[in-house]
């Protein structure tokens, strides 16, 4: 695959969230958890792309973008998400809608850098 397809793969896969998450809410699953699968879909689906991508200094490209912007190579963990829409001034069940509804928001910089948008 083509480092283009990867991230449609990728993009596909985040779009799938706001489904999944109404059909969480229908299954009165909590906020809390719905946002934590939210980012686990996001953040699995990251990680998966990575290891399908053909360029391994591609990959450390980003995982040197992800370390300085979030602290970790592999993207922001959900901890990390939690403590920063703190720092935004939210609050309780505000701090885990956030989380869900950035879940479903690609970095229009990598799109770009591989071939959409």
């Amino acid at each position: 695959m083509t480092n283009k397809e990867i991230r449609e793969w990728y993009s596909e896969e985040v779009a799938r969230i706001p489904k999944l998450n109404k059909e969480w809410i229908e299954q009165s699953i909590s906020l809390r958890e719905r946002a934590y699968s939210a980012w686990a879909i996001r953040h699995d689906a990251r990680l998966k792309a990575r290891s399908m991508m053909s360029d391994p200094k591609e990959v450390e490209l980003l995982q040197k973008r992800d370390m300085a912007k979030y602290g970790n190579p592999d993207g922001p963990t959900f901890e990390f998400l939690v403590e920063e829409n703190r720092k935004l001034g939210l609050i309780g069940d505000e701090i885990y809608e956030a989380i869900i509804d950035e879940s479903i928001r690609t970095n229009i910089e990598v799109n770009r850098k591989f071939g959409l948008e």
